[in-house]
């Protein structure tokens, strides 16, 4: 019996880096894992309710005095809205824990009532369609992070001179923990939205977008920075750090325009910054050339310097890693082969994927996970060859627990992290192996993106596209590997010049078809969930493509009966 069903042993010399092949997937459980109860808060800030329905916001004008020493902040949001329904009642967000000061509509003070992190505001009433404005007053202690960037909160830090270095992070936990606004991910201010933070005049502050007016109050010793965007952003990438920054500046040449990169690092670190971010501008080329045009260089592109690992801030990618290609804060940072800082590559991928191309519910994240970590691979294939590529797919292989299904509730303000990453990765690269022609999965992925920019998108959003470009039914591969835990099982049985094989741990009506190699020559089959048999030459070398394919793959002897 001559049937090889392990992953292949692909032997790679990249200088003198040696290639070790890793192990497969985490075993799925029987029965998946429960999600997360759902709790008050997170029913408050997930669920799309008539008193947040009722209005869009167009526009946040944010100021804020930061009390570095006290860690305390205080200030006011402006919000410009559209009442997208008759309302005398709608819904802030605001951390429960930050004091309310009070919500101003035409000079009038209006009743308010809390609800954990939620704010009831009382209007009198406001027609559809009606342009209105009002403010909040808020000032608290903003809740730290004890684990940057995966716990929201303010970072309150010193750099390696001493010296306050601030940030702030909040993906998942909401802005809510320091700035009142509507805070689900549907609604991001339309007309963009204007940052004047007031800092310790020692600090430089640097936030979303462009720096458009500073003012110095001395007596004070305070200094007061403005930021602007001037389009949509998700309300968790607007930012602020701050410390002892220095400009370095950079451009890129693209479709015949000069376009600026403007990063924000620690002076002593300029010299580096200087020389590390140039590839910053290759990256930002491969991603135009497969997925469309930056959609933000009104707003511009810079990378910020922090203390944390990083995030994909809109027009202010932070960066905190080691300053080494070959290296990194996190062991998947330094898996690139050299070729490019990991960190700096997945989180400039979000421009793309998350802040361009946004879900319209967190619990569907890994279209933005996802699809990060599988432009790494593209980028690795663009750069490196396909060999290369499948190698770095099977080292994020590993990492796959199988515990939970990759799209989880809705309305709920589930972040369905966890396996987006490197599950929606791998699905992606069996989906492109399934459709089996390159040239037209490339031109899906480009034009979906293109299509898609500055726009919120489900898993049937996708779905529906690439049924569209492709001809196909595929409800079948969408509801097995992103609704259900397990991925699929090949089981399988070689006697004689006979092979049968049958998926198992799947749904009803899985039909996946599976690439094979028959002593060497490659043939395409097709399983279902009933036991199929293929003729074959007497004891041939059987070789599963698991490399291409995110299965399991299991001998099963009691296929003798057939």
């Amino acid at each position: 019996m001559k049937i090889i069903s392990l992953l292949p042993a692909i032997v790679l010399i990249i200088g003198c880096l040696p290639v070790h092949l890793p192990q497969s997937m985490g075993e799925p459980p029987e029965n998946a894992a429960s999600f997360p109860k759902l709790k008050e808060r997170n029913r408050l800030l997930g669920a799309l309710s008539p008193e947040r329905t009722c209005y869009d916001v167009q526009h946040y004008d944010i100021n804020i005095d930061i009390d570095v020493d006290k860690k305390y902040v205080k200030g006011y949001v402006d919000f410009t809205a559209v009442a997208i329904d008759d309302f005398t009642v709608l819904q802030v967000d605001l951390a429960k824990d930050m004091q309310l000061n009070g919500v101003y509509y035409l000079g009038n003070k209006l009743e308010t009532t809390r609800k954990k992190d939620a704010v009831f505001v009382n209007f009198p009433k406001i027609n559809r369609e009606t342009m209105f404005n009002f403010r909040v007053q808020y000032e608290g202690k903003p809740r730290e992070s004890s684990n940057p960037p995966w716990d929201g909160g303010f970072v309150w830090e010193k750099d390696q001179k001493g010296r306050p270095f601030v940030s702030v992070v909040c993906e998942g936990d909401g802005a809510g923990l320091w700035w009142p606004l509507k805070d689900h991910i549907m609604d991001e201010p339309d007309e963009g939205a204007k940052m004047t933070f007031t800092v310790p005049s020692g600090l430089f502050c640097v936030s979303n977008g462009q720096l458009t007016s500073t003012s110095e109050d001395l007596e004070n010793g305070k200094k007061a920075y403005t930021w602007e965007v001037n389009n949509p952003i998700n309300n968790y990438n607007i930012s602020v750090q701050l410390g002892h920054y220095v400009l370095v500046q950079d451009t890129l040449h693209r479709n015949g325009k000069i376009e600026s990169l403007n990063h924000y690092v620690l002076d002593y670190h300029q010299e580096v910054a200087k020389n590390h971010f140039q590839q910053a501008k290759n990256v930002i080329r491969f991603f135009e050339k497969y997925f469309g045009d930056y959609q933000w260089w009104e707003d511009g592109y810079k990378l910020v310097e922090v203390s944390y690992l990083g995030m994909e801030h809109q027009s202010a990618v932070t960066y905190g890693n080691a300053w080494n290609n070959w290296g990194g804060s996190r062991p998947w940072t330094k898996a690139y082969y050299g070729i490019v800082d990991g960190l700096l590559f997945h989180e400039t991928a979000h421009e793309w994927w998350g802040n361009s191309v946004t879900v319209a519910d967190p619990a569907h994240m890994w279209i933005h996970e996802g699809m990060a970590v599988y432009s790494e691979s593209m980028f690795i294939e663009d750069q490196l060859g396909y060999n290369v590529m499948i190698d770095f797919m099977l080292r994020k292989r590993t990492s796959i627990q199988n515990k939970l299904p990759i799209v989880g509730p809705e309305n709920e303000n589930y972040w369905a992290f966890g396996d987006s990453y490197n599950k929606g990765a791998w699905v992606m690269h069996t989906l492109r192996h399934m459709i089996d022609n390159d040239s037209l999965w490339w031109d899906i992925l480009k034009s979906f993106a293109v299509d898609n920019a500055r726009k919120h998108v489900k898993t049937d959003d996708f779905q529906t596209y690439v049924e569209s470009r492709t001809d196909q039914d595929l409800e079948y591969f969408f509801d097995q590997y992103f609704f259900d835990h397990r991925p699929p099982k090949l089981e399988y049985y070689q006697k004689g010049n006979k092979l049968f094989y049958r998926w198992a741990d799947v749904i009803p009506d899985f039909r996946m078809p599976l690439d094979v190699d028959i002593n060497g020559i490659e043939k395409r089959i097709y399983p279902t969930t009933s036991v199929q048999t293929l003729e074959i030459p007497e004891l041939a070398v059987i070789i599963f493509k698991e490399w291409q394919f995110l299965i399991n793959v299991k001998e099963n002897s009691k296929f003798t009966a057939y």
